[in-house]
């Protein structure tokens, strides 16, 4: 990433205090991509291709297509490859400014870009989708409202869907920031999916990662699913 990540940090930790101290912790997200003013090197998780370990992991799973759910989408990256592969795509971000820029980004996409809230969520998401994936999403919620959102997830998926997650794995001999995105531990997201069966929860780190999130911490790939009755 061409501009300083710690500046970049700077910039969201004011603007997420500013956002829970007026009563809308999520509020931050429309402000950081409306004042980008389209430059996607001022929203340090876009990495303007499809996550490699989202692309590694369904490549290892031909099995699972369907209806796939992209939770806070972005720049619209994974969302793209997940149709170009054949997915029937749903993707959501909290921001217009973001729905608007991969609108304007990929005009002549399928998938169905829309403004939500993961908080509240459509009442005909539920148990609709065959893949949801959340990357670097409940890391940047509040611990207050994170339990909410993770609940969400589970409840939009249909028997046998699976629900791929991936974000900064806590470990207590990192220091971290005092600013989203916030760690999550292994226990922690167990506890959240403990109705799903878990197939796998990996550690890595991205070694030399020069764009979409900040490099050379611990991370984890973890995936669970809804074992129809």
């Amino acid at each position: 990433m061409d501009k300083n990540l710690e500046d970049i940090r700077i910039k969201i930790q004011k603007m997420a205090e500013l956002a829970e101290d007026n009563g809308e912790p999520l509020g931050w997200f429309e402000e950081l991509y409306e004042t980008a003013n389209r430059d996607s090197q001022d929203v340090p998780w876009a990495r303007m291709e499809p996550h490699p370990q989202m692309v590694e992991w369904i490549a290892n799973r031909p099995e699972i297509n369907g209806k796939a759910l992209v939770v806070g989408c972005g720049l619209g990256d994974d969302s793209e490859w997940l149709e170009d592969i054949g997915f029937d795509v749903t993707a959501f971000d909290i921001s217009k400014s973001s729905i608007d820029w991969c609108r304007e980004r990929f005009p002549d996409s399928t998938v169905d870009y829309c403004v939500a809230d993961l908080l509240s969520p459509p009442e005909d998401w539920k148990n609709k989708f065959d893949l949801i994936v959340e990357i670097h999403i409940l890391q940047v919620i509040p611990e207050n409202i994170r339990d909410l959102a993770a609940k969400n997830l589970s409840l939009f998926l249909n028997n046998n869907g699976h629900v791929l997650c991936i974000g900064r794995l806590y470990e207590p001999n990192v220091v971290e920031q005092p600013s989203p995105p916030w760690p999550l531990g292994q226990f922690w997201l167990e506890s959240k999916f403990e109705d799903l069966h878990l197939v796998n929860f990996t550690r890595f780190i991205s070694e030399n990662n020069s764009t979409g999130d900040f490099p050379s911490l611990p991370r984890f790939i973890a995936s669970w699913q809804k074992i129809g009755p």
